[in-house]
């Protein structure tokens, strides 16, 4: 029988050989409208994002840490988790609109709460705390026009993100 990691005095982890958010089954795939799909080739944009489930807890109401790099420039559309979630800025910037969040700062966002933000220049690490150990994504922005910015910057940022990537 599994124990439960309150129960546990203590767990270690590592980052080396940490899944990824979907593999581990942490986060569910987010589903986006097939108008956009058919619209813009949204391919270029996954090449931006490394995401990785670095501690799952045992349970539903487990604690869940993971672990995200986002290349420079790189736009997440719109959207919301259905668990709360505190970040902290480990290397890099995000924008949020006219506010800047960099190597130290955090935020926390509330479950369905919709947000975006975007990685700096140099882009973004950030560690993603929840109490929970399975959530979706749900995004908000389903039409061409909204994935097109997105889109854009992922094509412009391509070879710095090939450059930068890491594990690439």
């Amino acid at each position: 029988m599994p124990t439960d990691q309150r129960t546990q005095k203590m767990s270690f982890f590592t980052a080396e050989g940490a899944p990824g958010l979907v593999e581990s089954e942490v986060m569910s795939l987010p589903v986006i409208d097939k108008a956009v799909t058919d619209a813009v080739d949204i391919s270029p944009w996954f090449a931006g994002a490394v995401v990785t489930t670095v501690f799952k807890g045992e349970g539903p109401e487990g604690f869940s840490l993971v672990h995200s790099w986002f290349g420079a420039g790189y736009r997440l559309p719109r959207h919301s988790h259905s668990a709360d979630c505190l970040y902290y800025v480990t290397a890099g910037e995000i924008h949020m609109g006219t506010r800047v969040l960099r190597k130290g700062d955090g935020f926390f966002i509330a479950a369905d709460a919709p947000y975006a933000y975007e990685a700096g220049p140099d882009g973004v690490e950030v560690l993603e705390f929840r109490s929970a150990t399975s959530f979706d994504m749900k995004i908000t922005d389903q039409t061409p026009e909204r994935w097109r910015p997105i889109l854009d910057a992922a094509v412009a940022n391509q070879e710095k993100w090939a450059e930068t990537r890491p594990g690439g």
